[in-house]
């Protein structure tokens, strides 16, 4: 009887705790109205000083860099300028930051390599970081690479990528890496990972790659908690994504488009643990490129038998489309023996869902840098997005066979007569503000429970609460 009371009081216990976790993490601020996923709760940049980035230079007063890499005090790095940053080196981006490139004008912030021979952002040991509303793309170093990825995550915990355009790298459009201990509590979200370059100047050769999550050196890391969602793949050879996972928790891939690969669309291993890769709601879509004896939209991969690897299938279309003359339903899975694939998501997803039939058109009408009403959707995207909608384009070796980097004219923001980071048509409209006088970001605007800063931030970007 005591050893039934104890196993009672256990349980008991351990719901207990499951409730609180669960109560706590719902009364949570998140990092922006509608944030989502692992990674929601990446604010420990709150509270912190509003820095203006003025100009496009790469490094010096008023840069980018400047702003990124100001050790790792509290900040908001807001845009009073747009067009073409050049890169010589990469930029890295420390803790408790939010870089807001929904506040840029005209066509927003491209990023590209200069004289740099490595990944454009990098965001290594660091967490509570967001970024929102850029376009990376690096394109080829002018000697040979092998590690020019747009987005490298590297021992980082608490980020939020959010309404990204990720093109033109050597390696992979984007990465989590782990070298220390561990990388988690992750969000990628609305954002675009397409035209990884295949023959440029990597020193393996054809190296197309759209995503590479949860890589490391070494056996003894943690990676996990990784939300995928709502994001458009397209015209990489493979990759799409490739995700290794192990006990740290599972990694969510859901309702997002996955288009053209020549060889592989995504593919799922256990190198360095018992992985669950929960794939949910999503849109696989052949195009030119994809090879004539299809790849399965996953294949769940055995890379160890000392692990497990359990990938949770539901609600996936994957569709050989043709040249949008066909509509024919191909493999879902391709599953090595050992693998365990489970028919149905079994837990709670950290993100809201919807299902693939309605994925296509949600996704291509918001994903990239694209703010409401269509600002900050540059030619590049555009043509991205007719190419799916149309069963057109192919994987490329180079920028220009595809026009190349847009030109972004630079656009200076509307006037900031007190330099406070509000433009003052904005302050002149709204209570308790004076376009003449500096006024406190982080004062609660009359009327609501956020500050001023946070509400202008999510005008700008149209976010909202979703249901869950």
């Amino acid at each position: 009887m005591m050893a039934e009371n104890r196993t009672q009081t256990a349980i008991v216990f351990a719901l207990g705790l499951l409730l609180s976790l669960t109560l706590s993490a719902e009364a949570a601020p998140r990092a922006f109205p509608g944030a989502v996923g692992f990674g929601a709760f990446a604010t420990g940049w709150t509270g912190g000083e509003v820095i203006p980035v003025t100009t496009l230079a790469d490094a010096g007063a008023g840069s980018l860099r400047a702003c990124v890499e100001k050790g790792e005090m509290p900040r908001i790095c807001v845009f009073q300028v747009s067009g073409t940053i050049t890169l010589d080196s990469p930029l890295y981006f420390r803790s408790n930051l939010y870089v807001a490139g929904q506040t840029a004008p005209g066509l927003g912030i491209q990023i590209r390599l200069g004289k740099s021979r490595a990944t454009a952002v990098i965001i290594k040991n660091a967490s509570d970081v967001v970024v929102r509303y850029l376009k990376v793309r690096p394109g080829p170093s002018q000697q040979p690479s092998s590690s020019v990825d747009a987005v490298t995550l590297e021992n980082a915990s608490r980020v939020y990528l959010d309404h990204l355009s990720l093109m033109f790298a050597t390696d992979e459009n984007f990465s989590i890496h782990v070298s220390g201990e561990r990388s988690s509590d992750i969000t990628v979200a609305n954002s675009i990972s397409a035209w990884g370059l295949d023959h440029a100047n990597h020193p393996k050769g054809r190296h197309s790659k759209g995503a590479l999550i949860c890589s490391g050196n070494g056996s003894t890391f943690e990676c996990g908690r990784v939300s995928l969602w709502r994001n458009l793949f397209a015209h990489n050879r493979d990759r799409n994504p490739d995700i290794y996972g192990n006990d740290s928790g599972p990694v969510e891939v859901v309702n997002s488009i996955f288009y053209n690969p020549i060889s592989q669309f995504g593919e799922f291993r256990n190198y360095y643990g018992n992985a669950v890769i929960i794939y949910a709601g999503n849109v696989a879509l052949t195009g030119p490129n994809t090879v004539r004896r299809r790849p399965a939209a996953v294949e769940a991969i055995m890379a160890s038998d000392q692990y497990s690897l359990e990938v949770q299938v539901d609600d996936v279309l994957a569709i050989d489309r043709g040249r949008c003359d066909r509509n024919r339903p191909f493999r879902q899975v391709d599953a090595d023996p050992g693998a365990e694939i489970v028919e149905g998501v079994t837990g709670t997803l950290s993100v809201p869902r919807i299902r693939a039939s309605e994925v296509f058109d949600l996704v291509l009408e918001g994903v990239g840098d694209r703010l409401p009403s269509d600002r900050h959707r540059d030619p590049l995207d555009r043509q991205l997005v007719d190419t799916v909608r149309n069963c057109t384009g192919r994987v490329i070796n180079s920028p220009s066979e595809v026009g190349g980097w847009p030109d972004l004219q630079p656009e200076e923001r509307v006037a900031d007569s007190d330099g406070d980071g509000f433009p003052d048509a904005w302050e002149e409209a709204t209570a308790g503000l004076d376009a003449s006088q500096p006024n406190d970001p982080w004062q609660i605007a009359t009327g609501t429970d956020q500050t001023h800063i946070e509400l202008w931030l999510a005008e700008l970007a149209g976010d909202r609460e979703l249901d869950d």
